[in-house]
């Protein structure tokens, strides 16, 4: 299958964001941090509308490789590599050694929320596409009660296999179904004229979202409205900017490469400002210092994706 670099640049500036955030966390700190819904929660909401993207086709659904595919590039790599880093973690932060309570996080889908979450959305949408065969009645009408459920039912943020946050996964995947199903009608909207417009209305959103600094779960804010207002207009954004989108290697190496990344967002942006923090260049309010540290954070992540990918043959 032939791939699209649009949809590799987008998987690669969501992974990318998601970095940032988590060097930001790392190295000012969370409590200066950059608040999680300015920016992270849009990288997120993005990559599980590409992964809807990907779920149409214009030939028959076919739900055995589909489940092949998730099993292998979704839920090995979960358990290998949440395996693999849960000791390393907790020894750089010089944390208790609990092998109990390491397996399990690891087997109730609580060691990496945004890929359980992945999963269990992918996994059913993949059975109601097959059970409906793509009936958009039944799918919206899912999406729907998904969405209402994620916001009536109390939020547990280690519920198993993140199945809460994957009640909202899956109403990205249906829309980035939704879209590529329907993206003749939503070319319409690819003039840079609605992009600005559409960039002013989630700039007044995000002022909003500042002010009022309700809380946060792991994708949404505690406001239906107003998070379904931010995730629509941002999505419109991204759409009417796709005949836009520039070739770049680098970060389409990134989205091919970017769930590798995602397991390694945490402990290369750990290490760099632990390393950064112990010679005397702690962040002290010096943006360039951050960004230095970023940097550090993508090479040593690009490395060890590349080693992997290289090394490691699953």
């Amino acid at each position: 299958m032939k791939r699209i670099g649009w949809i590799d640049f987008l998987r690669g500036f969501s992974m990318i964001l998601i970095l940032v955030f988590h060097t930001e966390v790392y190295y000012k700190g969370e409590e200066i941090a950059t608040p999680y819904y300015v920016y992270t929660t849009n990288a997120i909401i993005l990559f599980y509308f590409i992964s809807g993207f990907l779920l149409y086709k214009d030939t028959a659904f076919q739900i055995k490789r589909k489940l092949q595919a998730i099993g292998r590039y979704l839920l090995l790599p979960y358990f290998v590599f949440t395996s693999l880093l849960a000791v390393p973690k907790l020894l750089i932060r010089n944390s208790e050694i609990n092998f109990s309570e390491i397996a399990s996080n690891i087997i109730l889908g609580n060691a990496s929320w945004f890929i359980a979450a992945l999963i269990i959305a992918e996994v059913l949408f993949s059975l109601l596409l097959w059970i409906s065969r793509g009936k958009e009645r039944w799918l919206s009408t899912v999406a729907l009660l998904c969405f209402i459920s994620y916001y009536l039912l109390p939020f547990n943020q280690h519920s198993y296999w993140q199945w809460q946050d994957a009640l909202l996964a899956f109403d990205f995947l249906y829309l980035g179904y939704f879209y590529n199903k329907h993206k003749a009608v939503f070319n319409t909207i690819n003039k840079p004229y609605i992009s600005l417009l559409l960039l002013s209305i989630l700039i007044l959103i995000k002022v909003y979202e500042y002010q009022v600094d309700l809380p946060m779960r792991n994708i949404a804010i505690e406001s239906a409205p107003l998070f379904l207002a931010d995730a629509i207009t941002w999505l419109l954004l991204i759409v009417s900017l796709i005949p836009f989108i520039p070739n770049n290697k680098l970060i389409e190496w990134t989205g091919r490469h970017s769930i590798t990344y995602y397991f390694l967002c945490g402990g290369c942006p750990l290490i760099v400002a632990m390393t950064m923090n112990r010679i005397g260049f702690a962040y002290e309010g010096y943006f360039y210092r951050f960004i230095l540290a970023f940097i550090l954070v993508y090479i040593l992540a690009s490395l060890l994706t590349w080693l992997i990918n290289r090394y490691v043959p699953l």
